[in-house]
């Protein structure tokens, strides 16, 4: 698995987070419902990555614990233009 994130994506989390240097952001597979299934993130530090990246300052990872969500499948982050918000590509 790679974890791939834009220069604009990266600035997106640094603003709206509140994002400081050395800090690290988990995105990990969340269920909703009985078919439901999306990306969520949290602030906090890896302690068994599958996957890293720093850009600009900040960590960006997945667990190993969460594997089952992003088997087999690279996460790509960038910035949609329109919306102004982070665009997840599994």
């Amino acid at each position: 698995m790679k974890l791939i994130i834009s220069n604009d994506a990266a600035d997106w989390y640094i603003k709206e987070m509140h994002l400081n240097e050395g800090d690290s952001i988990k995105f990990f597979g969340k269920v909703y419902g009985v078919n439901g299934f999306s990306i969520a993130l949290s602030k906090e530090e890896p302690s068994r990555p599958l996957a890293e990246t720093t850009v600009k300052g900040i960590t960006f990872f997945v667990e190993r614990a969460d594997t089952w969500f992003f088997e087999d499948n690279d996460l790509n982050i960038t910035l949609d233009e329109t919306l102004k918000e982070p665009k997840y590509t599994l």
